[in-house]
């Protein structure tokens, strides 16, 4: 009976045991999507109370590299090293065990430039250089101090400079980033090229295309940057032709210049864009003798345009944005001698112009270009 009893009391224990578990690591998952939230802010102090707090109920390794992380953002070097120093004592995966390394390695790097000492434990205390406590007259505050011992000074960790680059370039939604990569779908109608003699169209009215875009942000604090783009429009098909199909496709290479206007910590901006383009066309799908399309005619362009972006993520780098635009071009300034016909022949002698809805996605990057972070939060 007694027995009976005591297996009783185990199985009622885990049957409490487990919850309480299971709620303190969702506790602790959320203090420490908190504390990223703080990182990306750049509230560095708040957000290593929000790790510590998470360690404190579930010492899982992600949540001391977090701690390490917000700690040196603070300059505290000493005590950076200590949360390092608990990953590895925590089952680490060998990638976070990798990323410790190079985070330490970080660490000692700065430390060094301003000439701060690390402590061996990076956290312990006292002075290496001092003799060890003797152990034959151990403190007690019955007895007198040991003249022939110096009394061990009050340890005070390893203080210094916060780091003058993030380990990690991850902002808040404030609008700012370093590059961008997006694509714009658009459609929309106009007119381009000149008339059949009696009176049609060559080319139709409707309009569509795509766009790859890349940003650069020139200047955060005034969110203004540039823009590299390609594109590719087709226009339709003209009226009532006999003969032929007087399509227009125009691929477009184009700089651009834009700001965003918006608060500074706002999702939602409104963003003005102009540019100049470079419009290489061809009438009517012509092709190469290999059956290639073939972009034998050169014109001019220009693009202005006005988004509503809204920014989606922990940083908004997720952006989705609908814009209204319009592409102008001039008349053909150029063909090659491959041309089959002259521009004038497929009507490209006068320019024209087409207004423009558009839908995009883009992402932003908080890194130069080419490079990664140095850290990525857990």
């Amino acid at each position: 009976m007694t027995r009976l009893t005591s297996m009783a009391t185990v199985v009622a224990a885990l049957a409490f045991a487990v919850p309480a578990f299971a709620q303190q690591a969702d506790l602790a998952a959320k203090l420490n999507d908190e504390g990223k939230e703080l990182m990306f802010a750049g509230k560095f102090g708040e957000a290593s109370a929000k790790f510590r707090d998470a360690v404190a109920r579930v010492p899982e390794p992600k949540y001391f590299f977090n701690l390490c992380t917000s700690l040196f953002q603070e300059g505290k070097f000493d005590e950076a090293m200590t949360a390092c120093g608990a990953v590895d004592k925590n089952n680490p995966t060998p990638d976070q065990r990798a990323k410790t390394d190079k985070l330490i390695g970080k660490i000692k790097d700065e430390a060094k430039s301003q000439n701060v000492e690390l402590h061996p434990t990076g956290g312990g205390g006292g002075d290496p250089n001092l003799p060890p406590p003797d152990p034959n007259n151990p403190p007690n505050p019955n007895n007198p101090p040991n003249p022939n011992q110096p009394p061990q000074p009050a340890y005070q960790p390893a203080v210094g400079k916060p780091p003058a680059q993030g380990l990690f370039r991850a902002t808040a939604p404030e609008n700012k980033y370093t590059w961008t990569l997006g694509i714009d779908l658009y459609g929309g109608g106009g007119r381009i090229g000149n008339k059949f003699p009696d009176g049609t169209e060559i080319y139709g009215s409707a309009a569509a295309g795509f766009r790859v875009k890349g940003d650069y942000l020139l200047n955060a604090a005034s969110r203004i940057g540039a823009q590299v783009y390609f594109g590719n429009t087709h226009f339709g098909q003209g009226e009532m032709q006999n003969g032929g199909n007087y399509t227009l496709d125009v691929f477009d290479i184009g700089l651009a210049a834009y700001k965003h206007l918006c608060a500074p910590t706002s999702r939602l901006c409104i963003t003005p864009l102009a540019g100049i383009q470079l419009a290489l066309m061809s009438p009517a799908g012509e092709g190469d003798s290999y059956g290639d399309q073939v972009f034998n005619y050169t014109a001019l362009g220009a693009r202005v345009e006005a988004s509503l972006q809204y920014g989606l993520g922990s940083r908004g780098e997720h952006v989705i944005s609908a814009g209204l635009g319009l592409n102008m071009y001039s008349a053909v300034f150029s063909e090659s001698m491959d041309a089959l016909y002259t521009a004038e022949d497929v009507g490209l002698d006068k320019g024209g112009a087409f207004g423009y809805v558009s839908i995009g996605y883009t992402y932003r990057f908080n890194t130069p270009l080419g490079n990664s972070p140095f850290v990525t939060l857990e």
